[in-house]
């Protein structure tokens, strides 16, 4: 992890995900946290709606909002010439091209969702940006082992 000082600033390198991934995903969030708030509070009883139906109701919907529009906007990757780094919500991640080994690149596909193994064994997922480039970057710079040699290397992770 990165300290805030070296934190990338230029904006023009950074790659944002895709606004309509992050805004899926909080409305399947919303309407689970809707339908648990629902529940605990209304009862047995589903129409009229309880009192309190109309204090959380806004109060999720204002939330919802607010942490979706601070993910889209707070949520990227820098692509430099070693490494990527991964800005979360003012926290940064940095991944070597060099500690890669290996990409699943079916499931990478099927996803949009970088699935690669780094030299310890670990897995890390990283979303797709909006073009795809993070992907093609790993792909294209990482010293990658095939299938079989990856396997060989760590014969207890399952692919």
């Amino acid at each position: 992890m990165l300290d805030n000082k070296s934190m990338p600033e230029q904006k023009e390198n950074r790659l944002y995900l895709s606004a309509k991934r992050i805004i899926t995903i909080f409305i399947i969030m919303f309407v689970i946290f809707e339908a648990i708030f629902y529940f605990s509070f209304q009862g047995k009883d589903f129409y009229p709606f309880h009192f309190s139906f109309y204090i959380y109701t806004p109060f999720l919907i204002f939330l919802s909002v607010l942490f979706c529009y601070m993910s889209i906007k707070q949520t990227y990757y820098v692509i430099e010439k070693k490494r990527i780094i991964h800005v979360k919500m003012g926290k940064a991640f940095q991944y070597y091209f060099s500690e890669i080994i290996y990409v699943d690149e079916k499931w990478s596909e099927k996803h949009k969702t970088v699935l690669f193994y780094q030299k310890d064994g670990h897995s890390r997922f990283l979303a797709f940006d909006k073009n795809g480039e993070i992907y093609q970057a790993i792909l294209e710079r990482s010293p990658l082992l095939s299938r079989e040699e990856f396997q060989q290397r760590f014969p207890n992770v399952k692919l």
